[in-house]
């Protein structure tokens, strides 16, 4: 039985020229869990929104979509879709919209409560909780309406690692549980995608394929896809392979080359001395944090969600001002910020940056005439760097850069951000995206409860670590942390 069928469905937005989908034709049944894939701006969002009418963004809609049933819609950014301050109210909203007894509203938020693991927080305030813990609440408010079908637009974006997980198990469980038709986007579909029923990829607004996992990777191999890039490492190493397991076992037959070992760099961009910071008093989110930044290198930290990630990033710009310590950096600063969208004050795009400079190399040209809050999430975090990069600053910040960028954007951020190094500027990455920063990154620091707690060359960095390290580094358990390590030391 059918849950959600489009047919020939094509949309275009306001005052564009070219469609946002082009013809596209599939079906959902009821029960199936189905990842949507694709490159950034190939469409994922407007799709899913379409799915849910009373978020279908405006703009001129041929052919058709029809949902079976009550749609639940979960968002990636887990700030704006919060609308009480308190858990309980926030769990509590949804029903009580909806007109339902005092009675029935408690038994909803309890029975919710209790499956979703939120019942020892129900009093909290939302703002005291992790990304990770609003994520969830987002899913459990949805979730309290009893959708028939679930959409989730890449709602683990800004997660941690271990909340990731976290995160894709309770969907799982969702869809074990109770047969739950799921349709979720994700650039990164490590998580689910031996999980899905199906995998379904958009491309230049089309849609190119829909079928199962193995199906999915087989089509990528044969049109020599780009996307092959985005899924899991363990499907795409070693031919016959499917699990991190049955790569390790094929890596241990292999002769491998020694790498020379790496030097930790010596010139410094920025030293931060023992500083602490609260937004409230007695509260530090930084407390006696020290950290160097190198010169001429891409720097990465990273940590667990509410860890002090953002707040280090400001108080090195100097938006955030530490009551004790000191920083000092040679140079001008310039930073990303996690909501880009705060960065825009024009009326196109194209006002905005330099598309000249930035155009082709973020792919920009095709949203020049649009309007900066037209757009989608990829293009905005695009727009923001190459507003951020022309500032022609020392010192770049950069908040969680590839948030919404598919694995192509993704090498050519690290080209640039490499490119840049070399002319002597300096990057700092905070960031929940291992794969990333694990292959592109000089130095990397691991920041947990305000402190840095350790510092040290990429490859030695990573090694060192189990639940925060990346794929290739779980696959073969030494210092060969990246596809580039694996293939220099003969592993591939």
């Amino acid at each position: 039985m059918e849950a959600l069928k489009c047919k020939n469905l094509s949309f275009t937005y306001p005052n564009s020229q070219a469609p946002a989908l082009r013809d596209i034709s599939f079906s959902v049944n009821a029960g199936e869990l189905c990842v949507v894939m694709g490159k950034s701006a190939s469409g994922k969002t407007t799709l899913l929104k379409l799915m849910k009418k009373e978020i279908a963004p405006a703009g001129a809609v041929f052919g058709e979509i029809e949902a079976f049933g009550k749609v639940g819609y979960v968002a990636q950014n887990v700030e704006e879709s919060i609308v009480c301050n308190k858990v309980r109210a926030e769990l509590s909203f949804a029903p009580a919209n909806e007109g339902k007894s005092e009675e029935e509203i408690e038994l909803a938020v309890a029975e919710t409560a209790s499956y979703f693991n939120l019942e020892s927080k129900l009093e909290y305030d939302v703002s005291s909780l992790s990304g990770g813990e609003k994520q969830i609440l987002n899913l459990a408010s949805v979730m309290i309406m009893k959708p028939d079908i679930l959409v989730l637009d890449e709602p683990a974006s800004q997660l941690d690692p271990v909340w990731a997980e976290r995160f894709a198990d309770i969907i799982r469980k969702l869809h074990r549980d109770f047969s739950t038709t799921i349709i979720i986007a994700e650039h990164n579909a490590n998580a689910l995608f031996e999980s899905a029923n199906s995998i379904l990829l958009l491309e230049n607004s089309k849609l190119l394929i829909k079928d199962k996992a193995d199906a999915f990777v087989d089509y990528l191999r044969k049109n020599n896809n780009d996307m092959l890039g985005a899924i899991p490492v363990s499907m795409s190493l070693y031919n016959g392979a499917k699990t991190i397991g049955e790569c390790s076992e094929l890596f241990r037959e292999k002769q491998i080359k020694r790498l020379k070992k790496e030097a930790m760099p010596k010139e410094t961009a920025v030293e931060i001395k023992s500083i602490y910071f609260a937004y409230e008093k007695g509260k530090d989110i930084l407390s006696g944090l020290n950290l160097k930044v190198y010169k001429g290198k891409i720097n990465a930290v990273l940590g667990p969600n509410s860890s002090g990630k953002t707040t280090l990033l400001k108080a090195i710009a100097g938006v955030c001002k530490p009551y004790r310590g000191r920083i000092k950096a040679d140079g001008k600063i310039s930073m990303l910020s996690q909501n880009v969208f705060d960065l825009f004050t024009k009326e196109t795009c194209g006002e905005e940056a330099d598309f000249e400079k930035f155009g082709n190399l973020l792919e920009l040209n095709d949203i020049k005439e649009r309007h900066p809050y037209d757009i989608s999430g990829g293009q905005a975090q695009r727009l923001a760097l190459a507003k951020v990069l022309e500032r022609n600053a020392d010192i770049i910040l950069l908040d969680e850069p590839t948030k919404g960028f598919d694995c192509v954007l993704k090498e050519k951020l690290a080209s640039l951000l490499k490119e840049l190094c070399k002319q002597g500027k300096t990057v700092l990455i905070v960031t929940h995206d291992i794969e990333f920063i694990s292959r592109y990154c000089d130095v990397a620091s691991f920041l947990s409860r305000g402190k840095i707690i350790s510092t040290k060359p990429r490859r030695e960095f990573f090694s060192s670590l189990s639940f925060y390290t990346s794929s290739i580094g779980a696959i073969t358990k030494t210092d060969l942390v990246s596809i580039d390590d694996l293939t220099e030391s003969g592993g591939i």
